[in-house]
């Protein structure tokens, strides 16, 4: 079984997943008070399937980018419950997370997460049928940034605001199409998902040392 922790922004979840699938899944907006809330929920979501932390065979975290708080909140947790229990750790991009649950989409796909400061963290992707290639690096963007960039039809998804969405919807037309608000919500299911995946593949997981939050600094101004 899978436990797998997602503290990249203000919006945390934590999943259990094991042989049959997704068995529990709790998200939550934190308020960047991932430190006294995660572990807790995590305990709690245990209680609710009678389970034990002998039960798990690896645990999942979120990467980032991200908030630089809530990365290292979740790393550090999950890397404490690898190290105390000896069972694998796999970190994974919250980018690719999110694009791997919108896979079931057909075409470009922008998948979004909050940077701070006004910018977004950004991923470009080619979607379609379960599978989901990302296209060259993450980037940091302003929102004028990310529309620059964007001359083809393209699905936005991800942690957009309200006046975010309808500026990107002024400047790119019929080349943007947006997800539900619902579905734009990273869930740490699909995050436990694919740790399961790595792990029934015979992925030994990540060096637990080595393993740390992905951060995209702001372009320095010359």
């Amino acid at each position: 079984m899978i436990i797998a922790f997602d503290t990249s922004t203000s919006i945390a979840s934590v999943a259990l997943y094991g042989e049959t699938g997704l068995i529990s899944e709790f998200s939550w907006r934190s308020h960047r008070d991932q430190t006294a809330q995660l572990m807790p929920t995590a305990q709690r979501i245990m209680e609710l399937q009678s389970l034990q932390p002998d039960s798990f065979g690896g645990v999942a975290v979120a990467l980032g980018p991200g908030s630089f708080n809530g990365l290292r909140v979740g790393v550090s947790t999950a890397k404490g419950v690898a190290l105390a229990l000896g069972i694998p750790i796999f970190g994974i991009s919250s980018l690719d997370m999110l694009a791997y649950q919108l896979s079931y989409l057909n075409g470009n796909l922008v998948a979004i997460i909050e940077a701070g400061r006004g910018r977004l963290g950004v991923g470009w992707y080619k979607v379609r049928a379960g599978s989901s290639k990302r296209q060259g690096e993450y980037e940091n963007l302003t929102v004028e940034e990310l529309a620059a960039k964007i001359s083809t039809p393209t699905i936005l998804a991800g942690e957009l605001t309200a006046d975010q969405t309808r500026q990107l919807q002024t400047s790119l037309g019929k080349n943007a199409s947006f997800v539900s608000p619902a579905t734009n919500l990273r869930r740490a299911g699909f995050l436990a998902e694919l740790a399961w995946n790595k792990l029934q593949a015979g992925e030994t997981g990540d060096d637990l040392e080595s393993l740390q939050p992905i951060y995209l600094h702001q372009p320095v101004k010359k």
